[in-house]
């Protein structure tokens, strides 16, 4: 038997190694990873002793454009992100940065003072000071002796 006989046998390893590649180069995402569907704004949420502070990147975003809302234990950040180009779809050739309506919530792991909480922004960073109610706060108890 000859090596080039072999070679041309059929191999269920390498027709499936071609199929599987096959799918990848047509799947969507691999070919075109901009289209992954993305939440904007990114938001962190971080635990500061007293309260919480949660910051959002909103580049494109100005801060009069922001709209923030707390109702229970959940805050709401919205806003819309417009076009700075001013051109319509047919024009692109491609398209990654999002624009539109948006909206995110976030929900705080305890109870917040609502009328305390402040919000600033600063190069496209929204950030929110979030005070923790009295009673979500750690309270040291003292622990007393009984006498029998």
């Amino acid at each position: 038997m000859s090596g080039a006989n072999w070679q041309r046998r059929w191999d269920p390893f390498r027709d499936l190694q071609r199929e599987v590649g096959r799918l990848f180069e047509t799947f969507e995402p691999f070919t075109q990873p901009w289209r992954l569907p993305r939440t904007f704004p990114a938001v962190n949420l971080y635990d500061a002793g007293e309260g919480y502070v949660v910051t959002a990147q909103l580049p494109g975003v100005g801060p009069d454009e922001v709209d923030l809302s707390i109702t229970g234990d959940t805050l709401t950040l919205r806003g819309e992100r417009k076009r700075s180009e001013g051109l319509t779809d047919e024009h692109y050739r491609r398209q990654e940065r999002q624009h539109g309506r948006w909206s995110r919530s976030v929900t705080l792991p305890d109870r917040i003072e609502s009328q305390q909480v402040t919000a600033s922004f600063l190069n496209g960073i929204l950030t929110v000071t979030l005070p923790k109610s009295a009673s979500a706060k750690p309270r040291q108890i003292n622990v007393t002796t009984q006498t029998a």
